[in-house]
């Protein structure tokens, strides 16, 4: 793809052409242009949904022990935040792996901590818990590798080009 442009120079107007980077999505997803506005509203979503389920009072009474299925929310929760993050940075900023990585840990651990301080002033919530916190960020992180593995399947589109930018 290429960006057009036109400069005025000394009245005369020229096109120039840039080179624009490449939008590596994984083949089963639409074009960019489509998808970039649908990531970043399914975060917007998944945000929402974050804060009004933390919002919601708990349910007074003894808590009955499930095998950690509290653990298994938060793990699969925040592993589809990281994906929908990391998918909507990805094809909006084109930024490299490592980059993103650590933009998406860093966002969303920030999020689930506030999200465990914010428990604490709901009532019947138990809020603060650092199990709950680590649930998140092991979550955060097994999204991202199932994102990159994604991304990972699709053959360049340029042959030339270094893999795994």
């Amino acid at each position: 793809h290429l960006l057009e442009f036109l400069k005025c120079a000394g009245g005369q107007y020229r096109v120039f052409s840039l080179p624009m980077p490449s939008r590596q999505l994984p083949s089963f997803l639409p074009q960019w242009r489509i998808l970039t506005p649908a990531l970043w509203l399914g975060f917007i979503v998944w945000a929402a949904v974050l804060f009004i389920v933390s919002s919601l009072p708990g349910i007074p009474g003894p808590e009955l022990p499930l095998l950690g299925i509290d653990k298994l929310q938060h793990f699969l929760f925040f592993a589809s935040g990281a994906i929908v993050f990391g998918a909507a940075l990805r094809a909006t900023f084109h930024i490299h792996w490592a980059a993103l990585f650590l933009i998406v840990i860093v966002s969303l651990s920030f999020l689930g901590l506030a999200d465990e301080t914010h428990q604490l002033f709901v009532a019947n919530r138990s809020g603060g818990d650092p199990f709950d916190w680590l649930a998140d960020l092991i979550g955060t992180s097994s999204g991202l590798i199932l994102l990159r593995s994604f991304y990972a399947k699709r053959p360049p589109e340029n042959p030339a080009a270094p893999a795994g930018d």
